[in-house]
C-alpha cells in the first residue's frame, strides 16, 4: 500500500486541494478500490460516465459497456490497475458506474447539440454527489470518443488538454471488449415484378447480418406480385420511425400517383438513409420524377442478360475498399442509366458492349438529409448470393447509416459477431 500522497488535488470540490484521504494502492485487489477512496472514485466517475454523441456524430453509437482507455489530470494519470478496473454502461441517457465489478453511482446527462464541440451536462442520481452537474466538451476519436470536464468551475474547457486551470480532466473511452451497441435497425422491403423476392429477401438479411451488426424488419406483401401495389408499410405517415436504415428492393413501376410517391420519399428526405437495389430503380414513375432524385440515377430499361466486367472507378472510397479493381460478374442485367444526380458519385461501372459504354451500377447518393447507396446489380440470385456482392451491399449500408470507416472496416461494435 502506498503511502497518502497528499501532492494530489481532489478532482472535484470548490478548490484544488490536497485530498488527505487518497492512498492509491499499487494493485487493486477487488473490493480494496472501493475502501481505499470510494468518495473520490464516485466523484471522478460522475464525470467518466456520461457519453451520448448519437446525434453529434452519427458514426458512432455509445449505448453499451466502456472502459477508460486513458486519463489525464492537471496532478497527473489514475493508476493503471484503477483505471483498467472500471466499466461503466449507457443506455438512453442513462449511466451506471461499475469499479472492480461493484456498482458504485448511477445518474443522468443532457447534451447540447447546437455547440460546437456539442456540451454535455451530467447529473449523478445514486452515489457520492447526487444533483450535482458538470459540465463537459466533447469529440470522437478513431477509436471511441474523448471528454474533457471542468470539474471545479462552470467554464467550459477551451480545448482538450489540461493545464487551463479549473480542474480540467481529459478522458479518452474505448468500447469494452466483447461488448456490442444495440443493432442497427434495418427495414427490407420488397416484392413486385420480375424476381424471386422471397429467395433474395432471405439472402440479403442472413448475408449482411453475418457481416455487420444489423437485424431487420422485412415487409413482402402476399400476392403482390405485380408492377402496380401500395406496399402496406408506406401507408403511415411515419412509416419509417424507428429504422435506422430502409432497404428497397421492390419492383412496382407502374405505382404512379405522385401523393403516394411523396409519402414514400418524405422521411428518406428528412433523413432515413436508404439503400436502393436493382428494379428499386424503375419504380413509382410518377411525373414528378421524384423517386429517380431519390434513389440518384434515372433508369426505365436494360439490355439483355450477359455476365459482364465492372470496373471499380473509385477505390478509395470506403464502400470500394477491398472491392475487385475489375469484377467479372456472373450472368446479369445491367442497367441503362440516363442521367446521375448532380449529388450522385458512381463508383462501378459495367461495360455494356450494345451502349459501347459504361454504364454506373454502383453509386453514393446525398438526397435531402439522407445517405443512399445504390446498385442496379441484383437481378438474379446467383449475383445476391456472390460474396463479392454481399460484402459490397454491407459496406454500403454501413456506410449510409455512418458506420464504416474510412479504411472501409465497421465503426467498433457494427462488424460480425465474434
Amino acid at each position: 500500500m502506498l503511502a497518502p500522497d497528499r501532492s494530489r488535488c481532489r478532482l472535484l470540490g470548490s478548490a484544488c486541494q490536497p485530498d488527505a484521504d487518497v492512498a492509491w494502492p499499487e494493485a487493486i485487489p477487488g473490493s480494496a478500490l472501493l475502501s481505499i477512496s470510494m468518495k473520490t472514485l464516485s466523484r471522478l466517475f460522475l464525470l467518466l460516465s456520461a457519453l451520448w454523441l448519437r446525434a453529434a456524430a452519427p458514426a458512432i453509437d455509445f449505448d453499451g459497456s466502456w472502459t477508460v482507455a486513458e486519463l489525464e489530470t492537471e496532478q497527473g494519470p489514475l493508476p493503471e490497475e484503477t483505471r483498467q478496473s472500471l466499466v461503466f454502461g449507457i443506455a438512453g441517457g442513462k449511466y451506471t458506474l461499475e469499479a472492480a465489478g461493484q456498482m458504485v453511482a448511477k445518474g443522468k446527462f443532457e447534451m447540447d447539440w447546437k455547440s460546437t464541440p456539442p456540451v454535455m451536462t451530467v447529473t449523478e442520481e445514486e452515489g457520492q454527489n447526487v444533483g450535482r452537474g458538470v459540465r463537459a466538451i466533447v469529440e470522437k476519436t478513431p477509436t471511441g470518443w474523448r471528454a474533457c470536464y471542468a470539474l471545479d468551475s462552470s467554464d467550459l474547457p477551451k480545448a482538450f488538454k489540461v493545464g487551463d486551470g479549473g480542474g480540467i480532466l481529459v478522458a479518452r473511452y474505448e468500447r469494452k471488449a466483447g461488448s456490442r451497441p444495440k443493432p442497427l435497425r434495418a427495414l427490407l422491403i420488397t416484392g413486385g415484378c420480375c424476381h424471386e423476392y422471397d429467395a433474395q429477401a432471405v439472402t440479403l438479411m442472413q448475408g449482411i447480418s453475418k457481416r455487420a451488426n444489423v437485424e431487420f424488419t422485412l415487409v413482402r406483401d402476399k400476392g403482390a406480385d405485380g408492377t402496380q401495389h401500395k406496399v402496406s408499410a408506406y401507408q403511415k405517415a411515419d412509416w419509417a420511425a424507428g429504422y435506422d436504415i430502409v432497404l428497397h428492393n421492390e419492383c412496382y413501376a407502374d405505382e404512379k400517383d405522385p401523393a403516394w410517391l411523396e409519402g414514400i420519399v418524405a422521411p428518406h428526405r428528412a433523413g432515413t438513409p436508404a439503400v436502393v437495389i436493382h428494379c428499386a430503380m424503375h419504380c413509382y414513375r410518377a411525373p414528378t420524377n421524384e423517386w429517380f432524385r431519390f434513389v440518384g440515377v434515372t433508369s426505365r430499361s436494360h439490355g439483355s442478360h450477359f455476365a459482364y466486367p465492372m470496373t471499380n472507378v473509385k477505390p478509395e472510397h470506403p464502400v470500394m475498399k477491398g472491392f475487385p479493381a475489375v469484377w467479372q460478374t456472373p450472368k446479369e442485367e445491367l442497367y441503362i442509366i440516363e442521367k446521375v444526380e448532380k449529388e450522385a458519385t458512381p463508383l462501378a461501372v459495367g461495360y455494356s458492349h450494345e451502349t459501347k459504354k459504361g454504364e454506373a451500377n454502383v453509386w453514393v447518393h446525398q438526397y435531402g438529409k439522407a445517405r443512399v447507396f445504390g446498385t442496379t446489380m441484383g437481378h438474379y440470385n446467383h449475383t445476391m448470393s456472390d460474396p463479392v456482392y454481399l460484402d459490397l451491399i454491407t459496406r454500403g449500408t454501413l456506410w449510409a447509416t455512418g458506420k464504416l470507416q474510412e479504411d472501409g472496416s465497421p465503426v467498433a461494435g457494427y462488424g460480425p459477431a465474434k
